[in-house]
């Protein structure tokens, strides 16, 4: 397997611009790839009153890609001139199709020897692509064209991990396993369906170095007993993601306020081995199934494995 990059859109063409299988026709410029590496960052400090400054926090910014791509029809074996760069300047729009009510947007793929498969989702167009005409290309069948994309979430994704605990009694208690082996800190989501269950959910806080974080510091035994789940529930997610939610029933409403204040409260750190959590139902009138869905999101495309 070679590093390549590739650029799909769900549901539509998939292009392989760059690597020993890429498309025929089309390539990726030389010179022309910038913003695809580490996600863009930029962090706070606090001058000192004496000395030197402070680290206050940092900030991911929208990844902002710069594509420059070669296109031959000739090479494609394409009779009609433009239509490859036709077909492939159709695959991005500045936003999801407001018309269509499951609208799709492309994706950045990496694939290497070291990672395997990342991605970025919801790759749209930030300015209006760029073709060079010092020459007529349609008449030369050759397109030198420039993409300047926007990625709103930076990270690279890798898929995620859902482990379960389930029971078909009306009680269980036992233990449900996390972990992070990502260089990011981990936003998880445990979903809940069991109709009467009063879930005791794991929320410890952390501490130890990478790769051998455990439960630890203030709340290293800290759990989030939930309010009972009823039938017009059906089920619920609860979610540590940004700009969701945090608690929400099955058929949509809201679970939060139910919870009086007791939240799950800590992210799992970059870097955590898998770890044994305690975990447990009750009342649950035909058992309970409970899963942790754990999402890989790193910084770059391939590499930065620690475990």
């Amino acid at each position: 397997m070679s590093t390549g990059l590739n650029i799909a859109l769900v549901g539509m063409t998939r292009w392989l611009v760059h690597g020993g299988d890429r498309a025929p026709g089309i390539t990726l410029a030389e010179g022309g790839v910038d913003g695809l590496i580490d996600s863009p960052l930029e962090t706070e400090w606090i001058d000192d009153t004496e000395m030197g400054s402070v680290f206050a926090g940092e900030r991911y910014l929208p990844r902002d890609l710069r594509l420059g791509f070669y296109m031959s029809d000739e090479l494609a074996g394409t009779p009609i001139a433009g239509r490859l760069e036709s077909d492939f300047r159709a695959e991005f729009a500045t936003r999801p199709d407001p018309w269509d009510p499951s609208p799709t947007t492309a994706k950045v793929e990496v694939t290497s020897d070291l990672s395997g498969l990342r991605w970025l989702s919801d790759v749209v167009l930030k300015e209006t692509p760029e073709l060079k005409t010092e020459r007529d290309p349609y008449t030369r069948r050759f397109y030198d064209m420039t993409y300047m994309l926007r990625a709103g979430m930076p990270l690279w994704d890798s898929g995620k991990e859902v482990t379960v605990f389930e029971g078909t009694t009306a009680s269980k208690s036992g233990t449900i396993s996390v972990s992070n082996p990502t260089d990011m800190p981990m936003r998880h989501t445990w979903v809940i369906a069991g109709v009467g269950a009063i879930v005791t959910l794991p929320d410890p806080s952390w501490v130890g170095p990478k790769t051998a974080r455990v439960p630890g510091g203030d709340y290293p035994t800290r759990t989030v007993p939930l309010p009972q789940i009823t039938a017009d529930d059906q089920g619920v997610r609860i979610t540590r993601e940004r700009r969701k939610l945090h608690a929400q029933t099955f058929t949509g409403s809201n679970f939060l306020v139910r919870m009086l204040g007791n939240w799950i409260r800590f992210d799992i750190p970059p870097y955590t081995p898998p770890t044994e959590l305690p975990i447990s139902y009750t009342g649950a009138a035909n058992g309970c199934r409970i899963e942790c869905h754990q999402p890989r999101l790193w910084s770059r495309p391939l590499g930065l494995e620690l475990m």
